[in-house]
């Protein structure tokens, strides 16, 4: 018996894969074939694996294959627009700079080019749409904006939050979970509000769809800013990690992964 430890964007969120077996699968690796998953997002109707030895792509129940050949521990991913941006540290043989600051792909991970901050900073949270992107840096403990798809940066201060969550819609907006309130902001954190939310929300999301919120084995949607929510679905169990776009839900429930194709009304297990 292995286990897999895998997490969001910090370990308050974080979730043990306890694997009971294991069957090699021609052309793909299990979950056993990597020490840590950090990370699962979905881009367009993919699934992204952000782990210890790289970037990997869900093919299955218990089965992923390599993307890229860029070693590296993939503690930040993000999907924003057709570009997977991504930080972390390098494995033994990369030559990508310790720590990796901000690097994104416009080919699915398989090349990828430094942005910004190599050697500076390493986002364990990374989240934005358009040219904003937001991160947390593990190194200082700051939360720091980009309004220039990575370019350049200003901090924040400190990060207080575990989640974020960007407003499709470029318009400045950003909400967060703090603890258990949930805050939402128009002006890039200049200020904030907090707004209703579902007790024990763990994990957020915002597409053009509406705000999800993640709270146990239940799945809510917002859309009107959090203002009221709706119950969307009652899942089989307790949820771990969510991610989103307008065309794949995705939400872990122990070692499983489930989809939906329909804004998450209903899920398939996969």
């Amino acid at each position: 018996m292995k286990s897999v430890k895998l997490f969001k964007q910090s370990p308050t969120v974080m979730l043990v894969f306890t694997l009971l077996s294991f069957q090699t699968i021609a052309n793909a690796e299990t979950f056993a074939s990597v020490s840590h998953i950090h990370q699962l997002k979905v881009y367009k109707d993919k699934v992204l694996l952000g782990t210890h030895e790289g970037l990997f792509e869900f093919t299955g129940k218990n089965s992923m294959k390599r993307i890229s050949s860029e070693d590296f521990d993939v503690m930040g991913l993000a999907v924003v627009g057709g570009k997977i941006i991504a930080s972390g540290h390098p494995n033994s043989g990369s030559k990508l700079p310790a720590p990796i600051g901000l690097i994104q792909s416009t080919d699915l991970g398989k090349k990828w080019t430094l942005i910004s901050l190599g050697g500076k900073v390493d986002f364990h949270l990374l989240e934005g749409f358009g040219k904003e992107i937001y991160g947390a840096d593990s190194q200082s403990g700051n939360l720091m904006y980009s309004n220039n798809s990575g370019k350049s940066w200003v901090s924040l201060g400190s990060n207080v939050y575990s989640d974020l969550a960007v407003s499709p819609t470029s318009d400045g907006s950003v909400i967060a979970l703090q603890g258990e309130a949930l805050v939402y902001s128009k002006n890039h954190f200049k200020s904030v509000e907090k707004i209703v939310i579902p007790k024990g929300v763990s994990q957020i999301e915002w597409t053009k769809n509406g705000i999800l919120a993640l709270s146990g084995s239940a799945l809510y949607r917002s859309s009107n800013y959090g203002k009221t929510w709706t119950l969307l679905n009652k899942l089989p169990g307790e949820g771990g990690i969510l991610s989103a776009n307008e065309n794949l839900s995705l939400v872990t429930i122990g070692s499983a992964v489930y989809l939906s194709t329909n804004q998450g009304k209903t899920f398939k297990k996969s």
